[in-house]
């Protein structure tokens, strides 16, 4: 059972499993949703530990040099944690605690790569109150997770660090910002890197093939733009 808070209030509870009517399996999710989100948050997500040792002291100098916690250097191991397990309070405390939980899970083998994975892309928030995947491509596209494009796959691992700010990728008129392009080009080139597509595909990617289709797409004409 995974509950997910806003403010410190619980808004939405949900099993990560079969029960649960929109629950998605890893093997019927997109390929291409699976690796543009993981080449996005954490590349190395199935040969690491659970951590990057350059990234966190990359995260640590600079979150010491702001005086604050500003930067995370977090994988998807940490993140799954984070948001299972513990509160959102940033201190050192429930960093250890975040620490010492993934530590655990990753050297004692508490659960396959492949499971948390799945547990990951079927909690994670895309939206206001849109929570995995299955709601994420429905929301957006009125498509299954399984149907997902390349350009839709890369959009949805944009906006996976600031879900509740969708609506700053697009213009008014519900189209992507031209300001995107780069990020669609960063990914689409790591995922020809990988074989996941071909050097062609990745060369081809256009961010106009990104069309609202789903809820999204209604919000642009009944709420105010902010």
């Amino acid at each position: 059972i995974y509950t997910a808070y806003e403010n410190g209030q619980p808004v939405y509870t949900f099993p990560v499993g079969p029960s649960w009517e929109n629950f998605t399996p890893l093997d019927s999710i997109s390929p291409l949703l699976q690796m543009s989100v993981m080449q996005s948050e954490d590349g190395a997500f199935f040969y690491h530990r659970g951590f990057l040792p350059d990234a966190m002291r990359e995260a640590l100098i600079h979150d010491l040099e702001v005086r604050k916690f500003a930067r995370g250097g977090s994988t998807i191991s940490m993140q799954l944690v984070k948001n299972v397990f513990l509160n959102r309070n940033k201190n050192i405390a429930r960093k250890l605690e975040e620490a010492l939980i993934v530590w655990l899970i990753e050297t004692e083998h508490l659960t396959p790569k492949a499971r948390m994975y799945e547990v990951y892309l079927n909690i994670a928030e895309w939206g206001p109150m849109v929570y995995g995947i299955h709601e994420a491509a429905s929301f957006y596209f009125n498509k299954r997770p399984s149907q997902l494009s390349l350009e839709e796959s890369i959009f949805l691992a944009s906006i996976v660090p600031k879900p509740k700010h969708f609506k700053n990728s697009f213009t008014a008129d519900g189209r992507l910002q031209e300001s995107q392009e780069g990020y669609f080009h960063l990914i689409a080139e790591r995922l020809a890197k990988k074989e996941v597509i071909t050097d062609a595909q990745a060369a081809q990617v256009n961010i106009n093939n990104v069309v609202l289709k789903g809820v999204a797409k209604s919000s642009f004409v009944s709420e105010s733009w902010q």
